[in-house]
């Protein structure tokens, strides 16, 4: 059974000014990557831990993993029925 997909504040905000950012260079752009990253979510509620990586975060606990969509890394906490989405940042390895 899927998850549930909670996408926190912090999550929401930074996802926006993502679009935001390409939005002012390229309207199609801006939609390609929104539409890249909500298909990235629905991803992560049926496979969790799919195409991801394992992220280091000694000082918080619970399985914390991060994955890519378009050019931006998707934190996010795997709990036992949800997956909380804690931030997306650019992410300039890919």
């Amino acid at each position: 059974m899927p998850h549930k997909v909670i996408v926190s504040d912090r999550a929401v905000n930074s996802f926006r000014r993502l679009l935001e950012t390409v939005r002012s260079t390229s309207l199609v752009g801006a939609e390609d990557a929104r539409v890249a990253v909500i298909n990235r979510l629905r991803k992560l509620a049926v496979n969790s831990t799919g195409q991801s990586r394992k992220a280091n975060f000694s000082n918080l606990e619970g399985e914390i993993r991060s994955a890519v969509a378009w050019n931006y890394r998707i934190y996010y906490l795997i709990e036992e029925k949800r997956i909380v989405i804690l931030d997306m940042i650019i992410d300039n390895e890919n």
